[in-house]
């Protein structure tokens, strides 16, 4: 009786510790789903705005760097701008459809949450 009663214990007590782990993963993911669906939209569009706004930085550069190319040292410097303008649009574009993304994925955790009666 000793021995099984030992292994017995044993496996209910890694059972109990496999549930809690369980249940602090699921609260964990489940606040970070909260806090995604809550702020997203947000994160969108401030991303949208500054990809606008680096959008028309690197336009207006790429616009005027055939006028500025000859003068020594504004050439360079208007290239690197239309570049970065165009490299932080692409990025924020980026950031503005992962945002959109984890709000979808956000949203579908919270519902199924509610369906399983989670909170």
């Amino acid at each position: 009786m000793g021995f099984n009663s030992f292994v017995h214990s044993l496996g209910g007590k890694i059972k109990d510790a496999g549930h809690r782990v369980g249940n602090k993963i699921h609260h964990g993911i489940h606040t970070g789903a909260k806090f995604v669906a809550a702020h997203a939209d947000q994160v969108a569009d401030v991303a949208s705005k500054v990809g606008n706004v680096a959008g028309v930085v690197g336009k207006v550069a790429s616009a005027a760097l055939p006028f500025t190319a000859e003068i020594p040292g504004v050439g360079e410097v208007v290239a690197g701008a239309a570049a970065a303008g165009k490299a932080v649009e692409k990025a924020a574009n980026v950031i503005e459809r992962g945002a959109r993304v984890g709000k979808k994925v956000a949203n579908a955790e919270l519902a199924m949450d509610r369906r399983m009666k989670f909170r």
